[in-house]
């Protein structure tokens, strides 16, 4: 990394302390400290609790807290006047629009944005109605319940700072194996609607439906002579999946 490039992300980024190890300057012996450039973030999380400790913590961090919003259209509002760095956002926000809305939003008012999404779904297919969403550019996807320190949740906001997200989120769990058609499938099934309702909803046959529920069983490697408790398997590893 020549000067030009620290310089880019020094600008980019607003930490305390932003590291630099010694592979970032011309593959030198030393490594580089450069304070008094702070990140600026934005937090949009609707638990209260959660909001504040988010907020308490990454200001404790030498991160500079520009707003914390309990709602997408709160944290829509401070585009006109609020610049932020990173913005960490939950994608279950409860109301109409979901974190992943807000992030797309945010980042076509500042492309360079880095988001870190803090959620408690594995597959953000079960928030913005059962089909993979596009995600920001430069993101990083983090579980709540994978969180044992904030020492995850600093290091995601550097990295996207630095311009360093992921490019593309790695599904995981077991849902990740199932089509945007299966996982609406079950959705609907896992609410309670019978196989005639899915049909009506999806606009197919309760045939293919009754296919559809054991090509997801076999994916999820339930037993499809189950029969009634088929339904009850598939709903629960669903609803254990996708619970806030």
């Amino acid at each position: 990394m020549g000067f030009i490039d620290i310089q880019k992300r020094l600008f980019r980024a607003s930490s305390s302390s932003l590291v630099l190890t010694p592979n970032d300057v011309y593959g030198g012996e030393i490594s580089m400290i450069i304070k008094d450039v702070m990140i600026r973030v934005g937090i949009v999380e609707d638990n209260g609790l959660l909001r504040y400790a988010l907020e308490s913590s990454l200001n404790a961090a030498g991160f500079e807290v520009v707003f914390a919003a309990s709602d997408g259209a709160s944290a829509l509002s401070q585009l006109s006047h609020a610049e932020v760095d990173v913005l960490v956002v939950d994608l279950n926000l409860g109301r109409q629009l979901n974190g992943v809305d807000v992030s797309l939003a945010w980042q076509k008012h500042n492309p360079e944005l880095g988001v870190v999404y803090l959620t408690s779904y594995e597959d953000p297919r079960a928030v913005v109605g059962g089909k993979w969403p596009q995600l920001a550019k430069n993101y990083v996807y983090l579980l709540k319940d994978k969180l044992s320190n904030g020492k995850e949740l600093e290091a995601a906001i550097n990295r996207v700072a630095a311009q360093e997200g992921h490019i593309e989120h790695k599904k995981s769990g077991p849902l990740s194996a199932l089509t945007d058609s299966q996982f609406q499938v079950l959705s609907l099934l896992a609410s309670g609607a019978s196989n005639k309702e899915i049909a009506k909803h999806r606009g197919i046959t309760e045939a293919s439906v009754a296919i559809a529920v054991n090509r997801i069983s076999k994916a999820l490697g339930i037993p499809s002579h189950l029969d009634r408790n088929q339904r009850v398997h598939l709903a629960r590893v669903f609803l254990n999946r996708t619970s806030d």
